[in-house]
């Protein structure tokens, strides 16, 4: 597996201060005030990770409301006290000897169940101590909303939009050391049996031929005579024959099927576009079909 590491450097200099409002100022804020480490920035991607001793509090508690439902009891120490802060915690890992805690500190509700989240980090615990924090540049402040662990190797940061994306993954190296890369090039599942490219964001169309080139066969969705929408049909039409359905309201979520030796893959995408202009990747799950095979999946 390929993925593009960011190395530590020598101290430059502290970011700059940045207006109150979001989470980098707040990092600022708490890095004039002596509870950083002597390590400069690094990031990838719009993100940042710092070493830092001390969580600051976000500017005012947040309300849930209706998002409620993308909210985590912390288990942790380090999330039950970003909890206490009034951060609201979506999603705790265990990886390397540290617990790594996502949170944000504003959540915004949208159509068909859907949140935004923005002023997310991600912060790792080691022996409930405060170590590293990743948090979004200026103007970046939505590319955090939760983490998810990734091969039992590193950990998946996901976007705070309406329809979360991958923007990064958080690697953790020997001796705790922290770094941040670009999204690996696939992902594995079933006991490294079967092996997922990385399609997100991608047209269908140009989806499928990575597939294919995988070892992922196309599994016919839609049967003659059987009804179907519109969009589904020109999908089909298109010779996207894997097409199983489309929702003709919300994000406009059109799901896929394709078969390997030892799995399942189902992929769901994104938009209304034409059969010319095919919808995107949002989102994959992987069925293992071997007894004993990990069953996992990508963000639901």
């Amino acid at each position: 597996m390929s993925t593009s590491q960011c190395e530590v450097m020598p101290v430059i200099q502290l970011p700059r201060p940045v207006r109150w409002a979001t989470a980098s100022v707040l990092l600022t804020a708490a890095l004039v005030g002596g509870s950083a480490a002597n390590s400069p920035p690094q990031g990838t991607g719009g993100l940042v990770v710092v070493e830092l001793r001390r969580l600051p509090p976000p500017p005012e508690p947040v309300e849930a409301g209706s998002c409620d439902h993308l909210l985590v009891e912390p288990q942790s120490a380090g999330g039950v006290e970003a909890k206490a802060l009034g951060w609201a915690v979506t999603a705790e890992v265990s990886l390397g000897g540290l617990d790594v805690v996502s949170f944000v500190g504003k959540m915004e509700p949208g159509t068909s169940g859907s949140c935004r989240t923005s002023d997310g980090n991600v912060a790792l615990f080691e022996s409930n101590q405060l170590r590293w924090l990743v948090y979004g540049e200026q103007g970046a402040n939505g590319r955090i909303g939760s983490i998810q662990s990734f091969e039992q190797k590193a950990i998946r940061i996901w976007s705070g939009d309406f329809l979360p994306q991958p923007v990064a993954d958080l690697n953790i190296g020997a001796g705790g050391a922290v770094s941040l890369s670009a999204l690996a090039e696939e992902e594995q599942f079933c006991d490294g049996k079967a092996t997922v490219p990385n399609i997100y964001g991608m047209p269908i169309a140009a989806a499928r031929q990575e597939l294919v080139s995988a070892g992922w066969g196309p599994v016919l969705g839609i049967l003659p005579g059987e009804p179907s929408d519109s969009r589904a049909k020109s999908l089909k039409a298109a010779g996207i024959y894997e097409v199983q359905s489309c929702s003709p309201t919300g994000f406009g979520f059109c799901s896929f099927g394709y078969g390997g030796q030892f799995a399942e893959l189902s992929v769901v995408t994104v938009g209304e576009g034409a059969a010319s202009s095919t919808p995107e990747v949002a989102r994959y799950s992987v069925s293992c079909a071997i007894p004993g095979g990990e069953q996992a999946s990508g963000a639901e």
